[in-house]
């Protein structure tokens, strides 16, 4: 699964990046042969202007080129994506589930 992250006016620290992976590994590390990327951007949409001005933008790409994409606003670097990697890995389980239920190989055995 490879990450990418764009920095866009937000000026993330390497403790902000080392929290992004390991929030990104918690969420997603179950569906690592269904993941292919990962790609974050996040952006001060106020500039200084304060408030809930952080937006995240999550785009997963799975195996056979399916995106998933949310967004996500706040006011931190680790809670945005906390948020927002845990609704996009709930996106990525019912997705697979949806696919293995069309191909006949429901989790269920039905």
């Amino acid at each position: 699964m490879d990450v990418n992250i764009l920095d866009r006016n937000v000026g993330i620290t390497s403790g902000q990046r080392e929290h992004i992976d390991r929030c990104l590994q918690f969420a997603f590390d179950r569906f690592g042969s269904h993941i292919r990327t990962i790609d974050i951007s996040l952006t001060d949409v106020n500039g200084p202007r304060g408030g809930d001005d952080l937006q995240c933008r999550m785009k997963v790409v799975l195996q056979g080129k399916r995106e998933i994409v949310l967004e996500g606003k706040g006011v931190s670097v680790e809670a945005i994506v906390a948020e927002t990697a845990d609704r996009a890995a709930l996106a990525v389980s019912r997705r697979i589930n949806r696919l293995r239920d069309v191909q006949g190989t429901s989790m269920s055995g039905q």
